[in-house]
């Protein structure tokens, strides 16, 4: 047991590293039940007893508690690195010496210290972010399948070359008839799923004792790897220990590569969608805003490439609702055509400049790669979108006065079932990933 409790000191000093100058002690006093905007996203709760996520109930997003903090041991809920964590008492920010790797697309807040197995549940529940079930209901936002006569949209022809847009990553353990190899082990990976699901480290001690000895050898290897490779966070472990990471399921279904695809956006819009009925040439870009791959499949239908339209809508905040904005990519054909790209936000929290993209809290922007029915609810989810864009404009007013531009390429794709830069499998539905393609 000497290595288990090393990796839980261990990742007891990396915690308090981390706890940096980010920590926010300013909660927005939401509740729980109330209104909420990015489907996913993680809060503090105005009590600070509560982690709250954004999740659909019934068509309708609204916070629900993901976790209770445990006050009897002086447990609050605060933000670390901009992800809600149930920490000791707000009064005590730890060592804010060095925050660790705050990086915009690898480490997530104090979701990447999961290599040290200890406490590995409040590390920003980043694995809990994935259920972004139905965000928004985004098919139907403002009734895009069919709004109104968008007339020709333009022989755009080839839109922005959407094949392969290069490097689409492992694409996983293949043996030689080609079949895919799942190194994942069922003891090692339950050992795992119980630490990750834990808030204190007598829990997951508990996880390690209750596994097999063969599950308690597998996941040592992979703390001994973990702790020699020097890193904190889930994605950087899993490059430096794949193999380990494989056994214990820290890379997810190995039916996917990893990345599952790479993505561009460039989308100049020059006119916000708000109350419109019926959207007209003049309201949109005749050209795609996100082009790329994900798994085998161009993130650009060819066969409707020529056929394809975006724009931005802005829906104003309306109590207790907070403004949303929405970039949506689809086709104006009467056959139904995917996949279907979108980026939601929250416009108050989008700024000129470099702007993350990503799950957690600390992202400001979230890109979702989608299959729709012919209703334009969203049926599945190829994946979502990891990296950095720069936003030139972004100014919510209606029509012609309002404007946004974003560009970003290497824009890293994920499925849900395979994101080791989250903890591996992030799925909570089944529609929150399509199968692999």
């Amino acid at each position: 047991m000497k290595s288990i409790f090393n990796f839980l000191l261990i990742f007891s000093l990396v915690a308090l590293i981390n706890i940096s100058c980010a920590i926010d002690d300013d909660v927005s006093g939401i509740l729980a039940g109330s209104s909420c905007l990015i489907p996913g996203e993680l809060e503090c709760s105005g009590d600070r007893e509560q982690i709250l996520r954004c999740a659909d109930n019934m068509g309708v997003l609204v916070w629900e508690v993901q976790r209770s903090c445990n006050t009897n041991f002086g447990e609050y809920c605060r933000l670390v690195n901009g992800s809600p964590s149930c920490n000791d008492s707000p009064g005590d920010t730890g060592d804010t010496g060095n925050t660790g790797n705050t990086g915009d697309t690898g480490n997530t807040g104090n979701t990447g210290n999961t290599g040290n197995t200890g406490d590995t549940g409040d590390t920003g529940d980043t694995g809990d972010t994935g259920d972004t079930g139905n965000t928004g209901d985004t098919g139907n936002t403002g009734d895009t399948g069919n709004t109104g006569d968008t007339g020709d949209t333009g022989n755009t022809g080839n839109t922005g070359n959407t094949g392969d847009t290069g490097d689409t990553g492992n694409t996983g353990n293949t043996g030689d008839n080609g079949e895919v190899i799942d190194n994942r082990s069922p003891d090692c990976v339950s050992i795992a799923d119980c630490i990750k699901a834990c808030t204190d480290n007598p829990c997951a001690t508990a996880c390690f004792e209750a596994g097999t000895e063969k599950g308690k050898a597998e996941y040592q290897a992979y703390e001994a790897c973990a702790n020699s490779s020097g890193h904190t966070t889930f994605l950087d472990i899993y490059e430096a220990c794949t193999t380990e990471a494989e056994v214990c399921g820290f890379a997810g279904d190995p039916n996917y590569s990893i990345p599952y695809g790479n993505a561009n956006i460039d989308g100049t819009f020059n006119y916000i969608i708000t109350t419109e009925e019926s959207i007209t040439t003049a309201m949109v870009l005749q050209s795609p805003f996100v082009t790329g791959t994900v798994g085998s499949i161009s993130i650009v239908d060819q066969t409707h490439s020529s056929n394809v339209f975006s724009y931005a809508a802005y829906s104003p905040p309306d109590a207790p609702n907070p403004a949303r904005l929405l970039v949506f990519q689809e086709y104006n054909t009467v056959a139904l055509a995917n996949p279907v790209s979108y980026i939601i936000a929250d416009p108050t929290k989008v700024s000129v400049g470099t702007n993350s993209i990503g799950l957690t809290g600390t992202d400001t922007l979230q890109l979702f790669v989608v299959e729709v029915d012919s209703e334009g609810n969203i049926v599945c989810r190829h994946g979502f979108g990891v990296g950095t864009v720069n936003v030139s404009a972004i100014n919510t007013s209606a029509g012609d006065a309002g404007s946004f531009a974003v560009a970003g390429s290497n824009i890293k794709i994920y499925s849900m079932a395979a994101a080791p830069i989250y903890g591996g499998d992030v799925t909570v539905n089944e529609s929150d990933a399509c199968p692999p393609n």
